[in-house]
């Protein structure tokens, strides 16, 4: 069992980024407090915490409803943030177009920094932002950029946007890919239904696209 302190102080954490939650509503699935919490419930919290993300992320909060689902999912999440194969810099690219995709701003305000820092241009940021291709991408981001904006908007690729991947990547990054997308986009689904709370943050709101 996670010992009393520590879970009450990731929920007081938790909690406060409610406080920042605003423009879209009142969190729908708030933190459990402790007391109500199944035995499974509280050892996903405990290992969530002792594991390298150190923490109950809040998207992960809702998803505590479905202890057995949550560990799933939690496995995915762990091979696509710490496994990946593909490069920092893809990786977070592509997360920011599922952000953008969904609209998505916790998504986008907590990778924003993350993408900057593996090497994600400023203006690749922007033009994501603004609903457009980037003009100056490398070649490898270039071609991950259109395979994954592609299977986003058309849930699927031609065959032509398929062999320019295979060109440039490999098999593995192609699946490794396509699970980041998945994976950011349930991600996405349990964020937008449950209005999870923002975490607190400088970096600008997405907007709506027409």
């Amino acid at each position: 069992m996670i010992p009393t302190p520590r879970l009450e102080h990731l929920c007081t954490v938790i909690i406060l980024c409610a406080a920042a939650f605003g423009a879209a509503g009142q969190e729908r699935m708030p933190p459990i407090p402790q007391e109500q919490m199944s035995d499974a419930q509280k050892k996903i919290v405990a290992d969530m915490v002792s594991s390298q993300r150190g923490r109950l992320p809040p998207p992960m909060v809702p998803m505590l409803r479905s202890p057995e689902l949550m560990t799933r999912i939690g496995g995915l999440g762990d091979y696509i943030l710490f496994h990946n194969s593909l490069n920092p810099r893809i990786f977070e690219q592509t997360v920011m177009l599922v952000a953008r995709q969904w609209t998505q701003q916790f998504e986008w305000r907590h990778h924003y920094p993350l993408a900057l820092k593996a090497g994600v241009k400023q203006e690749t940021l922007d033009a994501i932002a603004e609903g457009r291709r980037p003009a100056l991408l490398a070649e490898d981001e270039g071609v991950a950029y259109d395979f994954a904006a592609e299977l986003l908007a058309n849930r699927s690729v031609s065959d032509a946007t398929y062999g320019r991947f295979l060109g440039k990547f490999s098999e593995q990054n192609l699946i490794d890919m396509i699970g980041t997308l998945g994976f950011y986009t349930s991600v996405a689904m349990v964020i937008n239904v449950d209005r999870t709370p923002l975490e607190n943050t400088t970096t600008p709101l997405l907007r709506a696209l027409p």
